[in-house]
């Protein structure tokens, strides 16, 4: 796309005058329309001034992004209370033909006094591109000033965020819930958690963090420990006796919804619809809840008690679990229509191992598991305070002398960390890349590692190995790293006549997830994938079938916790305008997230001019011999000062960006 102006990053653009076919590309990514019925022509914001084209008005763009600074102020600073303020009244007077040239030198004096003396990002980057206009754009100030111009009246959607925030899947509130952390203000840390999702406990635990990697304290230091920040605001309210949130809304409206699973997906989907006032009933076809969070998650990462008093929370507010109820036989969709139900959302998951395809894979080998059963077998037997010791692991869990677990990802890690606990003497990880590759959160890499676990690097398992039917070993074929494959990690290539066996009595699958939707045979409307995923709409995640919606493994294929609660909070929200017969689609807010996700909230070349060494509270782990001798949690929680401590490094990194929609009002 090329663009007409653009200060973006300090690195001006100016087309202005010159034909069309001599412009340069944008220097972000920006759609080339807001929506599919609006058009997109400017962007302003944290990082400069952006005009893709006409019509726009950058002196109407710049007032109502002076409005947008006032109104996400958190007013705890003076000179951004009362400096965005300021400007929001100047600009008034500008754009009713009655400024002057005195009101833009003010309006530069301020933009540098909020800048320098403001404690967040609203004001120490917000000011900038309102300085950039004055300088740029200049005689379109004096023909307001002159009289001798009206603003249009364009639509300016306009979004607050942070980095971290953009890059949460659920659209948190991050910088907020620290800073309630570091003010001791503990309740409302947890009430803000709960504007995005239900589950603080298990997201505190289990969360791969994408927001850690888009933390600009990275940029002076180390990134905030914000997942376990989450945790702990959640310890809190469950170790002290505080008020519980009630729900209002509690079944105010008559329509019922059916969810279809209790994982993350199906919980989170629950509670916001509970909040919104509608029946909601969740159908599980396991005697547990939780999903794979409960069966493929080990205890000493997620405590079941506690993953069980996280989902009471959601019963109080409204919602109703029925367990042992299996969608397609014991429910269907034709079933349930007819009780009453008015719209679905299917968040079955992905619970079936892939196969390695490997020879003698499919004649069925004793010692050969997939990884998804094995870890929920488990889960189910074996509590969080067995030990090694020989006769406290019930017989069926088959405890090998030498396990290969083939995989790099968290369920792979998930199993090898759980056979160390089991007293399993040699456990191993059979890989076909490096550890450069490897999909796992890097902590499980590193806890795994210290608790004993081997790698096996560029190896590529190719056959199961048998003597007189008895599993000895897995043929293995080395492999040397080529060019980069679709995903942009780079292939591995096999090297010939390197195959090799590595002994092993038992072998464990865990290369990904496939997904069960047999029951949609009842709804042949709805499309699937190749990889039998459910197709839906990227933004509102409703299906080809009006009132059934799905969100989840189901759709996105086996990726994270955080991630299905984010599909969830859309599909609710989906669901709620189709209940109340109004449009489903984003709000102008959503939009804006997406847009600015596109154009990518943290910056990691950027230059933060904050003092260093402020060291980063880790949170305390048990000791590695308590760690390896049982299911016991390995993390202990933070104590509260080291919590506090931690919330304070927060820089409070909070950006606005608001669009030229060249149309009158429109707002959604």
């Amino acid at each position: 796309m090329k663009v007409l102006f653009s200060t973006w990053k300090d690195k001006l653009i100016d087309n202005r005058g010159k034909p069309q076919d001599a412009w340069v590309d944008c220097p972000v990514k920006l759609p080339e329309a807001f929506d599919q019925n609006r058009k997109l022509t400017g962007f302003i914001g944290w990082g400069g001034i952006i005009i893709l084209n006409e019509p726009y008005d950058v002196v109407e763009m710049a007032a109502n992004y002076a409005k947008a600074l006032q109104q996400s102020s958190c007013g705890k600073c003076f000179p951004c209370r009362v400096g965005t303020k300021v400007m929001e009244d100047l600009y008034s007077k500008i754009l009713d033909g009655k400024g002057s040239a005195d009101d833009l030198k003010q309006l530069e004096g301020l933009c540098e006094t909020i800048s320098k003396n403001s404690k967040c990002g609203i004001g120490q980057l917000g000011p900038e591109p309102i300085i950039q206009s004055i300088q740029y754009f200049r005689d379109d100030y004096q023909a307001y000033i002159s009289g001798l111009k009206k603003a249009p009246g364009f639509h300016y959607p306009y979004k607050m965020t942070a980095p971290c925030t953009s890059a949460c899947p659920t659209g948190m509130d991050i910088p907020l819930y620290i800073e309630h952390i570091k003010e001791g203000n503990f309740a409302e840390s947890l009430k803000t958690i709960r504007t995005a999702s239900p589950m603080a406990s298990t997201l505190g635990r289990a969360c791969f963090h994408p927001c850690e990697n888009s933390c600009r304290r990275d940029n002076v230091d180390r990134s905030l420990a914000i997942c376990k920040l989450k945790r702990f605001a959640w310890d809190y309210e469950d170790q002290h006796v505080t008020d519980k949130p009630e729900n209002p809304m509690k079944h105010t409206r008559p329509e019922k919804v059916a969810v279809v699973g209790a994982g993350p997906a199906g919980l989170s989907c629950a509670y916001y619809l509970v909040l919104q006032g509608f029946h909601v009933t969740v159908f599980e076809k396991l005697p547990t809840l939780g999903g794979a969070a409960w069966t493929g998650i080990p205890h000493y990462r997620i405590p079941k008690h506690i993953m069980a008093r996280e989902v009471k929370y959601l019963e109080d507010l409204g919602v109703e679990i029925k367990f042992g109820v299996e969608f397609g036989k014991d429910e269907t969709f034709a079933s349930l229509r007819s009780k009453g139900v008015k719209a679905f959302f299917l968040a079955t998951g992905g619970d079936i191992s892939k196969e390695m395809g490997v020879e003698g894979e499919k004649d069925n080998i004793p010692g050969v598991y997939g990884g998804i059963a094995i870890l929920k077998d488990i889960t189910d037997n074996v509590t969080k305070d067995v030990v090694k010791v020989p006769g406290l692991v019930p017989a069926h869990v088959p405890i090998p002398q030498t396990v290969l677990v083939v995989g790099a990802g968290n369920t792979a890690m998930d199993c090898v960390r759980s056979y160390i606990r089991l007293g399993c003497k040699d456990v191993n990880i059979v890989y076909r890349r490096t550890k450069k590759e490897m999909p796992a959160d890097p902590h499980e890499v590193h806890e795994s590692e210290d608790e004993g676990v081997k790698f096996n690097f560029l190896l590529a398992p190719t056959k199961l190995v048998t003597e007189n039917g008895k599993l000895v070993g897995l043929e293995c074929q080395k492999m040397e790293m080529g060019q980069p494959d679709e995903s942009g990690r780079r292939k591995p290539v096999p090297v010939k006549g390197s195959e090799f066996v590595l002994k092993a009595d038992m072998i464990i699958s865990a290369i990904g997830q496939d997904c069960d939707i047999r029951f949609l045979k009842e709804e042949p409307t709805i499309k699937t994938t190749k990889w039998n995923t459910i197709v839906t709409n990227e933004d509102t995640f409703q299906t080809a079938v009006p009132d059934v919606f799905a969100g989840g493994d189901v759709v996105s294929g086996p990726l994270n916790l955080v991630t299905a609660v984010g599909h969830a909070r859309r599909a609710a929200q989906g669901i709620g305008q189709f209940l109340r017969g109004e449009s489903v689609g984003q709000t102008d807010a959503q939009i804006m997230e997406k847009i600015i996700a596109g154009i990518g909230a943290y910056d990691r070349t950027e230059e933060v001019p904050q003092a260093k060494g402020w060291n980063r509270k880790d949170m305390p782990i048990c000791s590695r011999q308590d760690k390896v001798a049982s299911f016991n949690e390995v993390e202990l929680g933070y104590p509260l000062e080291d919590a506090m401590e931690e919330a304070a490094r927060c820089m409070r990194c909070y950006i606005v960006g608001m669009a030229c929609v060249p149309v009158q009002g429109g707002a959604k």
